[in-house]
C-alpha cells in the first residue's frame, strides 16, 4: 500500500510514499489548516567500525499498511541490517499518536551497527518570525525564533548530568504560528526521550520529540514501549496554557496524581501541611563540600555547629508565642556528621548538636505547640566514609567506576541504584527514624536529579529504571508517614509526592553555559508551564521573605517556607525581625489565600515587570514588581509594617 488516511474527531494524517520515504500530512478540518507535510521519521545508527553515528534521513519503506485504526509502517536500513515498526494512529481525543515498541527494533548486525534514536516527524512544529516555540527547559521556556541565531541542539527530558542547569522538568513540547499550533507530548518512554530544537538564523525555528535509545554504544535499551502524541492548539488559544492542560489531563488521567483536596481528605498529614509554615532548622555540617563554596576535600574538616535542640526549642516557641499555629519543620543535620554527613548512615543523632535524647525532647516539645516535626534526608547519596556503605547498590559509569553525583559534606557522594535496596537500605532506617516521634511529609533531599544509566555488572538498567527506584524511594516514604516530599519539579518524582520545594526558577536558567547552543535559544521568558500543570495537585514552596517573593507565592499560590539557624554560616540567624515577617506571611498566604493551593491556575500573562494569574475559582491576582503593587480582585494588598520587615543586617538570636 502506497497510500493510507487516517480521521478521527476532525484530525486526519495523510500518509505516503513518495520518493523513497514515508511522509506524513496533518491537518485539522475542525479549523481548516494544514500542516508541512514531513517525513515520519529517520534513523541515527551507531556505526561501531567508525566510532561515530550516522543518520539516515530516507531508510526505505518494508511496510506501509493500515490495520483497524491504525498505520502500521516498517522501515529499514539494509546495509546496517537495522529494521524498525511504529504504529500511528488518531485518538478519540482527536491526537495524533506514533507508538514504538522495542520489539519492534531489530538490530541485525548488532556487533557493528546499534540504533541511537529515532528522529520522530522531523520539522513538523514549526514557527517562523511571526512563532514561537516552547520549550520545557525549566519550570518552561518561550524561544522566538526571531532574530536568533543558527542553532541546534538536543536534551534528553529529565535532564543529563553534563548539563543538569537546563533542568529539562517536563516531557512537552510546542509550537504557536497565527494560525494555531501544535503540542507534542512523550505519553510514554519520558524518560528515553529527548527534545530536539534548532533555529536556521533567518527567523525559523523547530521543536520536536524524538525517541532515544542508546547515548554510548553499550547502553541497554529500555523494553517499556515508547509513545508521543501531536495536538493542536486551537486559533486565540495561549501555548502555555493550552499545553499546560494536555499535560494536566495526561498527569491526572493516565499517570494517577490525585489532587490536594484529595490527598487532604485521606491523609491527615497533608491536611496539617496545607495549613502550616514551611520551615527548615539547621543544626550542623562538616566544612566542605558545594553548600558552602568549598570544593576542596579536607583530611580533616571541621564541623560548624550553627544550632542545637534545645535552642531550636526556644526558636519553635516564638514563633509559637506569636501566633504561627501550624508549622511543617524539616530538621536538617540532624544525623551522623549533620547535613549530608555520613549516608547512608543516620546514627547516632549527630551529639555536636544534642544527640537522640536531644533530639526526642525537640520532638516532642515541637508536637505539644501543635507543629509538625519531620527530617530531612537522602537515599539517592552515599559516601565511602559511612560504615553502611554498600558499593553493590551503586551507580557503576561507563568504565566501572562508581557514578560520582557530587561533593558535599561527607564528601565524594555517589549515585544509589534504588532498584537494589534491600530492607536495610530503605524501609529499615526510616522506621528507626519513625519511631523516635517523627510524622509528617517525610523529605527526602535531592531524588529530582538528572537520570543515569548503569552499567553495574549485576544491577544494568535504563535511565527508567533509576526513575522507577526513585519512585520507589518515595511511595515507601509516603507509605510510611503518610506523605513524602522532595527537592527538585522533574514530573517523574512529582507525582508521588505531596510537597515539591522547588520545581525550578531562573536563577538555573541563567547558569546555562554559553558554549551550550540551546543557551542562545532559552533567553526569552520563562514561563510557569509546570506551576499550571500542576496547580491543586501538589505543594510548592515561596523560598523568601521579601515583599517581592511574597507577590510571587501569592501570584502562583505557593507555600511559605524560611530556614534559620541560631548561629551564621550557612542561613541566616533567627531574629524579631524574622518572627514577624513569617507571622505575616503565615497569616497572608495560609489563613487568608491558603485555599488557592487547592485552586487549578488556569491563565497567566505577563508584560514587562507585570504579571497576573487567574484560578479556577475565578480569584484573580495581578502584581507589578516595579511598583511593588499587588491586588487580588483588584484589592490592594498592603506589604507588611517596617517592624514585620526581615532584616538580614540584624543577626540576633532570640
Amino acid at each position: 500500500m502506497r497510500e493510507v488516511t487516517l480521521e478521527e474527531q476532525g484530525l486526519r494524517a495523510s500518509l505516503v510514499i513518495e520518493g523513497g520515504q514515508c511522509l506524513l500530512q496533518l491537518h485539522d478540518l475542525r479549523q481548516g489548516r494544514s500542516w508541512h507535510r514531513v517525513p515520519v521519521l529517520a534513523l541515527e545508527i551507531h556505526d561501531r567500525t567508525q566510532q561515530r553515528i550516522d543518520r539516515i534521513d530516507r531508510p526505505e519503506v518494508k511496510e506501509l499498511q493500515r490495520v483497524d485504526d491504525a498505520c502500521h509502517l516498517v522501515v529499514a536500513d539494509p546495509r546496517r541490517g537495522v529494521v524498525i515498526g511504529v504504529w500511528i494512529t488518531i485518538t478519540t481525543a482527536g491526537e495524533l499518536s506514533v507508538w514504538l515498541s522495542p520489539a519492534e527494533v531489530e538490530e541485525h548486525r548488532y556487533d557493528l551497527y546499534r540504533v541511537a534514536a529515532v528522529d520522530l516527524l522531523p520539522g513538523l512544529l514549526r514557527a517562523e518570525a511571526d512563532g514561537e516555540l516552547l520549550l520545557p527547559v525549566n519550570t518552561g521556556v518561550i524561544c522566538r525564533p526571531a532574530g536568533k541565531p543558527e542553532r541546534t541542539d538536543r536534551f534528553l527530558i529529565y535532564g543529563e548530568q553534563s548539563r543538569w542547569e537546563l533542568l529539562p522538568t517536563l516531557p512537552v513540547a510546542a509550537v504557536q504560528t497565527p494560525t494555531g499550533g501544535l503540542v507534542t507530548l512523550a505519553a510514554a518512554g519520558a524518560a528515553e526521550t529527548e527534545c530536539r530544537v534548532a533555529t536556521d538564523g533567518r527567523g525559523s525555528g523547530t521543536a520536536g520529540l524524538s525517541f532515544s535509545f542508546r547515548k554510548l554504544e553499550i547502553d541497554p535499551i529500555e523494553p517499556s514501549p515508547r509513545e508521543i502524541r501531536f495536538v493542536p492548539i486551537p486559533p486565540g488559544k495561549d501555548m502555555t496554557v493550552f499545553t499546560a492542560g494536555v499535560l494536566r489531563k495526561h498527569v491526572m488521567e493516565e499517570l494517577g496524581k490525585p489532587t490536594l483536596e484529595q490527598r487532604a481528605a485521606e491523609s491527615p498529614e497533608v491536611a496539617h501541611l496545607l495549613g502550616a509554615t514551611i520551615m527548615k532548622l539547621f543544626y550542623g555540617v562538616q566544612k566542605q563540600g558545594c553548600v558552602l563554596g568549598q570544593n576542596g576535600a579536607s583530611a580533616h574538616p571541621e564541623f560548624l555547629n550553627t544550632m542545637t535542640f534545645d535552642e531550636a526549642q526556644v526558636g519553635l516557641r516564638s514563633f509559637y508565642d506569636a501566633g504561627v499555629d501550624k508549622i511543617y519543620t524539616q530538621n536538617v543535620g540532624w544525623n551522623f556528621r549533620g547535613h549530608d554527613g555520613a549516608y547512608p548512615t543516620r546514627f547516632p543523632v549527630e551529639p555536636r548538636v544534642g544527640g537522640e535524647a536531644g533530639f526526642r525532647d525537640l520532638i516532642a516539645y515541637g508536637h505539644a505547640l501543635g507543629y509538625q516535626m519531620t527530617v530531612h534526608d537522602n537515599y539517592l547519596d552515599a559516601y565511602e566514609c559511612s560504615a553502611d556503605f554498600d558499593p553493590d547498590v551503586i551507580v557503576r559509569d561507563p568504565y566501572g567506576q562508581l557514578q560520582v553525583r557530587g561533593f558535599w559534606g561527607g564528601g565524594t557522594s555517589y549515585v544509589t541504584w534504588p532498584l537494589a535496596f534491600e530492607d536495610k537500605h530503605l524501609a529499615g532506617p526510616m522506621r528507626r527514624i519513625k519511631e523516635m516521634g517523627i510524622r509528617g511529609p517525610y523529605y527526602l533531599d535531592g531524588m529530582g536529579s538528572p537520570l543515569y544509566v548503569n552499567y553495574h555488572p549485576k544491577h544494568r538498567g535504563t535511565r527508567t529504571d533509576l526513575m522507577r527506584g526513585i519512585e520507589r524511594l518515595l511511595a515507601t516514604a509516603r507509605d510510611l508517614f503518610g506523605s513524602s516530599a522532595t527537592e527538585t519539579g522533574y514530573l517523574y518524582c512529582s507525582l508521588t509526592p505531596d510537597l515539591v520545594a522547588n520545581p525550578g526558577g531562573d536563577s538555573l536558567k541563567k547558569g546555562c553555559r554559553p558554549e551550550w547552543p540551546v543557551t542562545d535559544l532559552i533567553s526569552d521568558n520563562c514561563v510557569p508551564l509546570w506551576q499550571l500543570t500542576l496547580s491543586g495537585l501538589v505543594v510548592t514552596e515561596n523560598q523568601g521573605i521579601s515583599w517581592e517573593e511574597t507577590m510571587r507565592a501569592l501570584l502562583y499560590a505557593q507555600h511559605p517556607r524560611y530556614e534559620w539557624a541560631v548561629r551564621p554560616g550557612v542561613h541566616p540567624v533567627l531574629n524579631a525581625s524574622m518572627v514577624h515577617a513569617i507571622k505575616y506571611r503565615h497569616d497572608l498566604l495560609i489563613k487568608r489565600f491558603g485555599h488557592l493551593r487547592l485552586q487549578r491556575m488556569v491563565e497567566f500573562h505577563r508584560e514587562g515587570s507585570f504579571e497576573a494569574t487567574t484560578f479556577e475559582d475565578g480569584t484573580a491576582i495581578e502584581a507589578d514588581f516595579k511598583s511593588g503593587l499587588l491586588t487580588v480582585n483588584n484589592e490592594r494588598i498592603e506589604p507588611p509594617s517596617e517592624s514585620e520587615t526581615f532584616d538580614l543586617a540584624e543577626q540576633c538570636y532570640l
